[in-house]
């Protein structure tokens, strides 16, 4: 289980910008996240709420998770395929049969920040 050390780098990146940017209060983050991402979205929730009896800074900080379906495409047959969470995904183009390059599905980003200063 790796998402509470990707709680924990969220944190450090929280602490960064709130001592950059003189924040003094993170009231939400949010976050997209794709589903071949490889991150469970809801055990890096569950790690953030554990930091929050540790952690000051996010104590009272909303998290809000917006997870991205994958988008590829095949280049030979210049198609794009859309797969959603709980599809079987398939990495080959039903066409022409070669593999698809994933454009959309595989990130993890603090895409905002709201703050109180």
């Amino acid at each position: 289980m790796h998402e509470g050390a990707i709680a924990e780098n969220i944190v450090d990146i929280l602490k960064e910008t709130k001592e950059a940017e003189n924040i003094d209060k993170i009231v939400k983050v949010r976050l997209k996240i794709g589903i071949m991402s490889g991150v469970m979205v809801d055990a890096l929730l569950f790690a953030l709420t554990a930091l929050k009896e540790e952690e000051r800074i996010i104590k009272d900080t909303e998290f809000d998770v917006t997870e991205i379906n994958v988008k590829s495409h095949c280049v030979l047959c210049n198609k794009d395929f859309y797969f959603k969470k709980g599809d079987d995904i398939m990495l080959l183009c039903n066409k022409c049969g070669m593999p698809l390059d994933i454009i959309e599905g595989k990130e993890m980003e603090i895409i905002d920040i709201e703050a109180e200063q």
